[in-house]
């Protein structure tokens, strides 16, 4: 191997490292928001068919810390426009303003993130 293609080498590593080392997306976020509160309406609604879908997550953030096993604890806050289902039918005409305030564990699987631990801290609806 040549010097040239050795740096290439530690190159392309060091990169492949650092991209390994990015927390959980907004993507993720908005994965865990639409499954948490779809799992929350299944059980207040006593309906199986309930589910939540994001319509609009441009103000959702995520605030996360490395934890030392790999894990990534985030705080996941802001707003976001939400709509529910039963039956594959919406429960009102138009989105409604959820402010989740989520602390969650994510622990990296494959290509991404997977929630492992949610707790939800206050979150607001309105």
């Amino acid at each position: 191997m040549t010097r040239i293609t050795m740096v290439a080498a530690a190159a392309v590593l060091t990169l492949a490292g650092c991209s390994a080392d990015n927390g959980p997306t907004k993507e993720d976020g908005v994965k865990l928001v639409e499954g948490f509160f779809t799992e929350q309406g299944k059980e207040a609604t006593l309906q199986r068919t309930w589910r939540m879908e994001v319509t609009d997550a441009g103000g959702l953030e995520l605030d996360c810390d490395k934890k030392p096993n790999g894990d990534q604890e985030c705080m996941v806050t802001g707003s976001v426009k939400a709509l529910g289902y039963i039956g594959g039918q919406p429960t009102k005409p138009e989105p409604s303003t959820l402010k989740p305030k989520l602390r969650a564990v994510f622990r990296p699987q494959g290509e991404g993130w997977q929630p492992v631990e949610v707790r939800d801290e206050g979150t607001s609806a309105g």
